[in-house]
């Protein structure tokens, strides 16, 4: 009978209804209690911020060293607060504003809090309360900056003199530490080259020793610059051969390719461009050489020029060309019968030169059919004529033999020019 009216109790709704407040209640003052406990909490590695570190630089001061940049903190509150307080919350400020000198301070820390949970209503403990900084003076120079390359290039390429912007960097931090820099400088590590290198690359601080400041001293400067831009210009370089022209035609006095022979000194140059532009650049002519201004041998001096997108690698700028022509002999002549010629209307030309002394060259069985009646000058007056006596340019005319034969040399005739 008990057993019934329990179980109708535990199974009626009044029961469930009940049981559910009490349970609650209960929850609620578990909760409550355990939010309002105090308990230990501790809060690791609190950064330190600066403030007023713009006025402290607008007197030419910097922060050279710092004793602590995080602080730790244990805190006395409710378990409610220390959910709350965290890193992401929390912060310790130094007020640099009072400091006018360089020199060595101690400063007080002050903890801020960025949650609603007021400090003031809290025990906490930081670690320390104070920080200790030192004051340098601000120094601002600008240093050199020097490029440094050995992996050479490879074979049949060029370098040309690098290339590297800016020449001069800007360095900023404590006085005593930028006065121990002499200079920047950029290591390549490349090697062996093959194409033009480009690339912004980092630097390092060396002192008046050339070595390199230590991580710690480097951490303190600040440059305009975080990079330095480099070109190694690369070109490939391409043997031309040095080629020479020669007037070996009817009426080259004889001089036939067969009994001509040339010599160039030197015979080839070398140069350095870009491979598309040396593709198709394999000689450079000299120039003609009028196989009829000399005798049997001669010696030529040219420059050489190179188009300005090429340079010069081997530095040869003249080239020295021996002409020879054997076989061939000389026989001379003293002519009389000079003309004048091309004499425009409305003058009239008097030839005041009486003979000239000819050189004749060809073969010695050709050259033994001359007489002198073969002979005639011809004095061309110039386009543009002026009156007086002048030398005119002539030329050796040859008639009645066929025969591969020719005057040598350079003739003039004086002439007397007058107006009609």
């Amino acid at each position: 009978m008990t057993r019934e009216k329990f179980n109708q109790i535990f199974n009626s709704k009044a029961y469930y209804i009940i049981f559910s407040l009490v349970a609650a209640i209960v929850l609620w003052v578990y909760v409550e209690v355990s939010e309002i406990e105090i308990m230990s909490h501790i809060v690791s590695n609190i950064p330190v911020s600066l403030i007023h570190e713009d006025i402290l630089n607008d007197r030419g001061f910097l922060l050279s060293t710092m004793s602590a940049d995080t602080i730790s903190v244990t805190f006395e509150c409710s378990r409610s607060d220390a959910q709350k307080l965290s890193r992401d919350t929390l912060m310790f400020t130094i007020d640099m504003s009072g400091i006018t000198a360089t020199g060595s301070y101690t400063l007080r820390a002050t903890l801020e809090s960025f949650s609603d949970v007021d400090l003031e209503d809290i025990e906490f403990y930081p670690s320390v309360d104070e920080v200790t900084v030192i004051i340098d003076r601000t120094m601002t120079e600008s240093v050199p900056v020097e490029v440094l390359y050995t992996g050479g290039t490879a074979e049949g390429f060029v370098q040309d003199p690098i290339e590297y912007s800016p020449h001069a960097i800007t360095v900023s931090g404590p006085a005593e530490i930028v006065s121990q820099v002499s200079r920047v400088r950029v290591n390549i590590v490349r090697e062996n080259l093959s194409s033009t290198f480009s690339e912004d690359l980092p630097f390092v601080f060396l002192d008046g020793n050339g070595d390199a400041l230590d991580a710690a001293l480097r951490n303190q400067l600040t440059t305009l610059e975080s990079t330095i831009h480099v070109v190694i210009p690369i070109r490939v370089t391409k043997e031309i051969a040095l080629t020479i022209e020669t007037s070996q035609s009817p009426g080259s006095a004889g001089a036939t390719p067969q009994n001509t022979s040339v010599t160039i000194t030197p015979s080839t140059i070398t140069v350095a461009g870009s491979p598309d532009d040396l593709r198709d650049f394999n000689s450079i002519n000299l120039g003609t050489i009028d196989l009829t201004r000399f005798d049997h041998a001669n010696t030529y001096t040219y420059g050489i020029a190179i188009p300005n997108i090429f340079a010069n690698i081997s530095g040869e700028t003249e080239a020295h060309v021996q002409v020879e022509i054997s076989g061939l002999d000389i026989v001379y002549f003293t002519i009389t019968n000079i003309q004048p010629g091309n004499i425009p209307s409305g003058y009239t030309a008097e030839i005041r030169t009486q003979s000239i002394d000819v050189r004749v060259r060809g073969r010695a069985e050709d050259l033994a059919l001359l007489t002198e009646e073969n002979f005639r000058i011809l004095a061309n007056l110039p386009t543009e004529v002026s009156t007086g006596t002048q030398q005119v340019s002539a030329r050796v005319i040859i008639d009645g033999i066929d025969a591969d034969i020719g005057a040598v040399g350079n003739y003039f005739v004086t002439m007397h020019i007058i107006r009609e």
